[in-house]
């Protein structure tokens, strides 16, 4: 099977499958991994535009990239047009190879102050928002949206036009109200309307685990690609495993149990690498659970490894608890 290869303005990718920005867990140790698992794109956490205005340096952190990630998109919330374009301003000056508004995030936290699925409020000021990131930069500028508020509205079809009109270069819709968070299906015929209301590239997300999701959505949609998000934690080579079951069906679709072993290990020199040793290994803590999902004393093992703060102490827990699913 021929995949298709999307294109972002200038930059095209090698095949439809990305990975979806997820805040808390798209730090670059995983984007790395992730990138070499198959992602044909990967995106980072998001940004609030805010922060970077006050010269915050942990947001400012954040906007770093590194030569084995690209294509990378860097994403940014708020709902200021000025603050979001430095933020774009400074993504491109970064590496960003794409840089994305966030329109879509239901979370309170991020809605609350004006960002994320708040934007869809406004028609005026998410035009004005996205329209100032367009300028700011050479780069593609995407947008990421919801369907809307509710379950079976479909305010997507506006905004998706708005978006088009603004410049952005693509469009990433989440096939999901905001009562839905990020649970249940995606609303496939609600996402093909989006498709068939824009000319720009419209992107699929929400529910997307498998190559038959992925391959569902993208024939019943018209999507030209879809982002993979909480299926890829704790297996940032899902995207290797999905293309692999797309066009080598022959071949064994998923990593062998030693192998997810190896990337664990691989994920926690990481970490402690890029955040140091205790603040490394706790962040590894949110990951763990999807890396050992489904193995016989997986509960003791966690038990054990979100109580220790030293690489060596968890590489000889990790080593062991190897040892017994043989």
């Amino acid at each position: 099977m021929i995949l298709p290869r999307p294109k972002l303005g200038t930059l095209q990718l090698d095949h439809p499958f990305l990975l979806a920005p997820m805040a808390g867990i798209g730090d670059p140790p995983y984007r790395r991994l992730c990138r070499r698992g198959g992602a044909a794109m990967v995106c980072a956490e998001m940004v609030s535009a805010n922060a970077l205005h006050y010269n915050d340096t942990r947001s400012q952190a954040m906007l770093k990239t590194w030569p084995d990630e690209h294509p990378i998109s860097l994403q940014f919330f708020g709902n200021d047009p000025d603050r979001l374009a430095l933020g774009a301003r400074l993504a491109e000056a970064n590496g960003a190879d794409v840089v994305d508004l966030n329109a879509g995030c239901p979370v309170p936290k991020i809605t609350k102050s004006g960002g994320g699925l708040s934007l869809m409020k406004d028609e005026a000021l998410f035009f004005r928002c996205l329209s100032a990131m367009v300028k700011a930069v050479r780069v593609p500028v995407t947008v990421k949206i919801r369907l809307g508020f509710r379950r079976g509205e479909n305010l997507a079809l506006t905004f998706a036009r708005l978006a088009e009109d603004a410049g952005a270069s693509a469009l990433v819709v989440h096939a999901r109200a905001q009562e839905d968070r990020h649970s249940g299906p995606p609303d496939l015929d609600a996402l093909a309307a989006v498709v068939q209301t824009v000319k720009i590239p419209v992107f699929g997300n929400g529910g997307v685990a498998t190559a038959t999701d992925a391959l569902t959505m993208m024939n019943h949609t018209g999507v030209v690609g879809v982002l993979i998000g909480q299926a890829a934690v704790g297996n940032p080579f899902l995207f290797w495993e999905i293309l692999q079951t797309i066009t080598h069906p022959d071949a064994p679709p998923t990593l062998s149990l030693p192998q997810r072993f190896d990337l664990l290990k691989e994920h926690a020199q990481m970490m402690v690498d890029y955040y140091g040793e205790t603040p490394g290994l706790r962040r590894l803590r949110k990951h763990i659970p999807a890396y050992v999902r489904g193995l016989p004393h997986s509960a003791p093992f966690r038990f054990q490894a979100n109580r220790l703060d030293r690489l060596p102490d968890f590489m000889k827990l990790l080593s062991e608890f190897e040892s017994s699913q043989c």
